[in-house]
């Protein structure tokens, strides 16, 4: 689940607790798919005891409603369902899914919000952390914030291996409740140095991707007459003052954050160049020509040059993927895709070339459902 998607479901549960605070509210939690799914471990989505799905979603949408129908029914704490994709909507509806997995759903009361207040907190100032989920046990549902990895064993142990995978891990241990972990990670935030038309673009798309966007200049004047996404920030930062911005923390610079260098001005993406390489930042892209790209590259000279050389594989130069468009908004679809296949760690082609699996996925002990009456969860009646 991204920050994005995080903050949809946070607002979603405080807008309902506000407007309908006497129903009941479940937070369903995909924590193992065997087989092939829309969605991977760690899709969540807010329903209600009206059967309403409030937001976010754990399949292509033959789950949601189905889901959603049992909060009126539950108790006190989550209950494990079992959905086989392959089966049985071909038996209630007369046709597939086509997802070929089966998909296994804790569906939990969300009495608390803290857990989710203090993600979102985290996230925003740039720290990391686990959402564990406790599967069975005395309290399946109970939902946890970690912000570093705790004394208990399988706490530990699920803590660790998120950090490291970065995906959803299901730990299962004998005598001990199995916990599923999902990782909390600060949003992607995209600088992009130059107040240009191509900023406004680049701006709108990946605002749309729910990353974090601010636009730099020295020019005042120039960054008030964009057109910016709501959200998006400003800030003015002469090209002199590039390495100090990302020292003092007026910028950030970790590895979620994507650079795009836009100035025109050669001088100035130089500067900027120089100052993003200091950062962990894994994608820097550069606007303009191949040569103009390796001109820039050859401006780092002086005692660091190596360790800059040694770092320009970050360095993508022209900007974006090779999409075939030359209006600012193709050059920016082209520019975000690139990034967002560089932080996923993919070369961007087409997936239909693709031999190995679509998502990446942490190895989960297989589950089977705690509950017999929830094997074949869709209701025939229910969609009658």
């Amino acid at each position: 689940m991204t920050f994005a998607e995080l903050r949809t479901l946070l607002d979603a549960a405080r807008a309902a607790r506000r407007d309908d605070p006497g129903v009941p509210r479940a937070l369903a939690t995909l924590v193992a798919v065997d087989g092939s799914s829309y969605r991977q471990p760690g899709a969540r989505m807010l329903c209600d005891a009206e059967g309403r799905v409030l937001a976010g979603a754990i399949s292509g949408g033959c789950l949601e409603a189905d889901v959603a129908a049992r909060v009126a029914e539950l108790g006190d704490t989550g209950t494990l369902l079992r959905y086989d994709l392959r089966e049985d909507l071909e038996t209630i509806w007369g046709f597939g899914a086509g997802c070929d997995g089966v998909a296994h759903v804790l569906l939990a009361p969300l009495t608390d919000l803290s857990p989710l207040d203090q993600a979102i907190e985290a996230a925003v100032a740039r720290r990391s952390g686990v959402l564990l989920l406790q599967v069975d046990g005395d309290t399946p549902g109970r939902l946890t914030f970690l912000r570093e990895a705790p004394d208990a064993t399988t706490a530990a142990l699920v803590f660790d291996t998120v950090q490291h995978t970065g995906h959803a891990y299901l730990a299962e241990r004998s005598g001990a409740p199995r916990l599923f972990g999902t990782p909390v990670r600060p949003p992607v935030h995209l600088l992009v140095i130059g107040a240009t038309r191509g900023a406004e673009a680049m701006a709108r798309i990946a605002h749309a991707t729910g990353w974090q966007v601010t636009v730099v200049d020295h020019r005042e004047a120039a960054l008030a007459s964009l057109s910016l996404p709501p959200g998006a920030s400003m800030r003015t930062i002469a090209p002199h003052e590039a390495g100090a911005a990302f020292a003092d923390g007026a910028l950030p610079g970790d590895a979620r954050v994507v650079v795009a260098l836009c100035t025109h001005r050669f001088e100035h993406d130089a500067a900027w160049l120089e100052a993003a390489l200091r950062t962990q930042s894994p994608y820097i892209g550069l606007l303009g020509s191949r040569q103009r790209g390796a001109r820039l590259l050859r401006t780092l000279d002086g005692p660091n040059a190596r360790a800059f050389a040694d770092h320009a594989h970050r360095v993508y130069a022209p900007i974006g993927l090779d999409l075939g468009g030359e209006s600012p908004d193709e050059i920016a679809l082209a520019a975000v895709a690139e990034a967002q296949a560089v932080l996923n760690g993919r070369a961007g082609g087409s997936l239909r070339l693709r031999q190995t699996p679509l998502h990446t996925r942490t190895d989960t002990p297989r589950l089977a459902s705690t509950d017999a009456a929830a094997a074949c969860a869709i209701d025939e009646a229910a969609h009658g």
